[in-house]
């Protein structure tokens, strides 16, 4: 009998030695691509295409950030039955074709709920105290013992969320005490402790510090455009360490640069590499832009890479 194969897409991590481990312990082998950095899209997709015809067996697709589109879904043969996120958003993959092919799909949601939140929490508050600008004032030679803007008490503040799954709920869980009050917007969550369900345009009427936290998909994609920004107070602070899409850049970036937006923090982008000519990196001192590495930690790393590969194999082992 031939051994079951999974197919890697994508892999940037400098080692395979837990996927390796427990895949050999089952029999299962598995073929990954040659190259370390992701190439644009749609080389990415040409490179897929060209790779599944020379594998002669796929049970399973185990991917990072890989495009799967309906032309990948269906030009994997009959044997796959499994596809495997090495991380939490879906957002990468046509689902109805996967739907189509009696295909799973299945994530890691669990495996970096603090490290997000935290990374949340830390935007927000460095945004807040204005660290970033205070520090350029005095690294350029001035003393001043006030920050560039006026700022209010965090206690006194409202804080908005847009999304109340894992990571919207440690977030809040841990913002809660510091300020005023936490409102959110999310169809599938009807009530949460110490937080008020509100429509979208009233939570982002009526907060100070804005966090996204909901998934892409169609109804969400380009949620904070120029007509949401202009429904924000001008001297709210905003924090997406979502999905890149959930913001229009240019509408963003217009928004900081002509005063309606007191603050930015963002940890994601689409394209997931941030171009060079993106507006967003011109921002200064009222922008505080990470590599999308909102996820990490050495213990996140470890349990992202174990629940997935298992995830896999039991989809595999199952008849």
């Amino acid at each position: 009998m031939t051994a079951q194969h999974v197919l890697v897409t994508d892999w940037f991590l400098p080692d395979f030695e837990i996927e390796r481990r427990a895949l050999e312990a089952h029999g299962i082998t598995w073929s990954m691509p040659e190259w370390k950095s992701p190439p644009p899209r749609d080389e990415q997709i040409r490179l897929l295409l060209a790779r599944i015809p020379q594998t002669p067996r796929i049970d399973g697709v185990l991917f990072v950030l890989a495009p799967l589109p309906r032309e990948v879904i269906d030009a994997l043969p009959p044997t796959c039955r499994h596809l495997q996120r090495v991380g939490i958003g879906l957002d990468t993959i046509d689902l109805d074709a996967t739907k189509a092919r009696g295909m799973t799909v299945d994530n890691t949601p669990d495996y970096a709920i603090e490290e997000v939140a935290v990374h949340a929490m830390g935007m927000v508050l460095s945004l807040h105290r204005q660290f970033i600008a205070t520090q350029s004032v005095l690294l350029g030679g001035q003393w001043k013992i006030r920050p560039p803007d006026p700022i209010e008490r965090l206690s006194t503040l409202t804080l908005g969320l847009v999304g109340l799954g894992r990571i919207g709920r440690k977030f809040a869980e841990w913002m809660r005490p510091l300020v005023a009050r936490v409102l959110y917007a999310d169809p599938a969550v009807s009530s949460a402790p110490n937080m008020e369900s509100a429509p979208l345009e009233q939570v982002l009427r009526e907060s100070d510090i804005l966090s996204l936290h909901c998934p892409l998909v169609p109804q969400t994609r380009g949620l904070i455009n120029a007509h949401a920004l202009q429904l924000m107070k001008p001297t709210a602070i905003l924090v997406n360490v979502a999905r890149g899409g959930l913001i229009d850049a240019d509408a963003v970036a217009a928004a900081v640069r002509g005063g309606r937006l007191a603050g930015l923090g963002v940890d994601v982008y689409e394209p997931e590499v941030l171009p060079p000519d993106s507006p967003l990196r011109s921002l200064g001192d009222r922008a505080i832009l990470t590599s999308h590495t909102a996820w990490y930690s050495r213990q996140s790393v470890v349990d992202c890479r174990t629940q997935a590969i298992q995830k896999m194999i039991a989809r595999l082992q199952t008849p």
